[in-house]
């Protein structure tokens, strides 16, 4: 540790930086050492030199350690704080740093140009195998098939978990009840349309929807699937309310993204017959009626989600080929996680939607019909798209490549805006292994998994915990969820699809938030509204496998 002591400047070292030099002492406050100058008051976002070692200290008065950039300029402060100067090796490879401490060579450091970054990431961070180079049991196989297996039907059975297995439901519903008590009940406060308070006008047209359904007493539970990914929401409407006048890419009533080929039990249409209220495995909700078909039987449903060889989409995205013959299935989007059945035949003479099938992947799609029952058509994936043969091998490095692959992704609440929220993000990471996982942070952590509360520990407690952690593990706090990358510098990483943060390098006090809405890599300095870092406030690790 770094010893407190009165600072002798060397003129000959002021002289040739840019910086200014204090003569003043070191004190500890808390996880962090500060610099106080002869006048006693603390140094805010300024470089000093101590000893013959320049060091800097951020907007709050934080001593830094680690990569750090200053305008266009890297600079790298090792465990002690001290800037580097010369040749060094860092985690094992070699960089040249100017005498004035700015990086002179070395690989993948700086982000690309134009490319911006959280504070204290670098390039390298960016890249999944920065991580996986770093942990050595990375490749082993964690669990095999026939395990995962097991471990979704525990999660099923974990009535806290409300993952549901909808071939166990009811047969049979009270219809009326079940309309009359969503109809019946109170809207959230506070939302906005269009920038403008939601009119409680709209809210009884939604309900006179609801309440209109065609319903009865006793119905009988139907069955189908998401022909397109769609989004599950709390009211038959296609508007976004959102709690703030000004976002409007924000939807406080999307709950649950659907995938394309998600089975759903399907209880009931709106009463203009938009919008149809279903229960997806892991969450219920009103989605367009458009975007479902549904089957003429439950035998033929069991028979098309009872697949023997499929398809795993493993990309961020993946689109069908552009077609004129075939609209419905043109550009369709296919997201991380989505399976599809391979169609069994001899492609090597036929045509598949006009086209021969060699170096593309034969599926079967699901199709509403013009009567919105379900049918299968063939599909063709190229391919060199994003997908694998099955469910990928549960690895470490399978984890952190997939988690990559969506990084600089928007965020979407709830599914909303194509996109993923925090808990959405590591579920269809999940997903490419055949893990299903539930819908949010609090079911998540009912999982019947190695859950361990952080809560009560200390922050040294907390890092010492961190450090035992395998990257990919689920790190929470309330209302927000992460994957855990590493610890790289004394600074520990995670990759997630977040909302807003306040930046870790304001100053102390203030707490103004910024809207970042995508999948990034930070550390976990980076600080809430309240003040506190991430890493004060984690207060759960799932370790999903174990």
């Amino acid at each position: 540790m770094k010893q407190i002591r009165r600072n002798v400047a060397l003129l000959v070292l002021c002289g040739a930086f840019a910086f200014p030099a204090y003569g003043g002492t070191w004190r500890v406050e808390g996880d962090f050492w500060r610099y106080q100058d002869d006048g006693g008051a603390d140094v805010r976002g300024q470089w000093v030199l101590d000893n013959g070692g320049w060091y800097y200290l951020d907007a709050r008065g934080n001593m830094c350690t680690g990569w750090l950039k200053l305008d266009e300029d890297w600079y790298y402060l090792d465990e002690s704080g001290r800037m580097a100067t010369g040749s060094r090796t860092i985690n094992g490879t070699s960089y040249v740093f100017l005498s004035d401490g700015r990086l002179q060579s070395g690989p993948g450091v700086p982000a690309e140009p134009g490319m911006s970054l959280a504070p204290y990431v670098t390039g390298a961070m960016c890249e999944a195998d920065y991580w996986i180079s770093r942990y050595p049991s990375a490749s082993v196989r964690l669990k095999s098939q026939q395990e995962i297996r097991q471990i979704n039907l525990r999660i099923r059975e974990t009535p806290q978990t409300n993952v549901t297995d909808l071939s166990a439901l009811p047969e049979a519903f009270n219809g009326r009840a079940m309309a009359d008590s969503m109809a019946g009940a109170q809207p959230p406060a506070g939302l906005y349309l269009n920038g403008q308070p939601v009119p409680e006008s709209y809210y009884d047209a939604v309900r006179a929807n609801i309440r209109s359904s065609a319903v009865s007493e006793n119905m009988g539970l139907r069955y189908g699937f998401a022909v397109n990914r769609t989004v599950l929401r709390s009211y038959p409407c296609d508007d976004f309310l959102s709690d703030s006048a000004d976002d409007p890419e924000w939807d406080n009533i999307a709950s649950s993204a659907v995938l394309v080929n998600e089975p759903l039990a399907v209880y009931f249409f709106s009463g203009d017959g938009r919008y149809a209220y279903v229960r997806s495995a892991v969450c219920p909700g009103w989605v367009p009626a458009a975007d479902i078909a549904v089957c003429g039987s439950k035998a033929q449903w069991e028979d098309a989600r009872n697949m023997t060889r499929f398809l795993v989409v493993t990309g961020d995205k993946v689109y069908l080929e552009t077609s004129a013959a075939h609209p419905e299935a043109s550009q369709k989007m296919l997201t991380m996680g989505t399976v599809l059945e391979l169609a069994e035949g001899d492609w090597q003479n036929g045509l598949v939607n006009g086209r021969s099938a060699w170096n593309n992947y034969v599926v079967k799609l699901p199709h509403r019909n013009a009567d919105g029952s379900f049918s299968q058509q063939l599909a063709l994936i190229s391919a060199g798209e994003d997908v694998n043969i099955g469910y990928l091998p549960l690895t470490v490095s399978s984890i952190l490549d997939q988690a990559f692959k969506s990084l600089g992704n928007r965020y979407g609440w709830g599914g909303s805006l194509d996109a993923q929220d925090c808990s959405s993000f590591v579920r269809e990471v999940y997903l490419c292994f055949g893990l299903e996982l539930p819908r949010n942070t609090t079911w998540q952590a009912a999982i019947p998994a190695e859950v361990t509360d952080l809560s009560a520990m200390s922050l040294s407690e907390k890092e010492a915990f961190l450090r035992t952690l395998p990257p990919g593990t689920i790190l929470q706090f309330p209302g927000h969820e992460m994957l855990y990358l590493g610890e790289s510098g004394g600074r520990f990483y995670t990759i997630n699809d977040v909302s807003s943060i306040v930046n870790p390098l304001q100053a102390e006090g203030d707490a103004s938030v910024s809207r970042i809405r995508s999948v990034i890599v930070n550390d976990m300095s980076t600080r809430r509204a309240n003040g506190q870092t991430w890493l004060e406030q984690t207060s759960r690790a799932i370790v999903v496998w174990r």
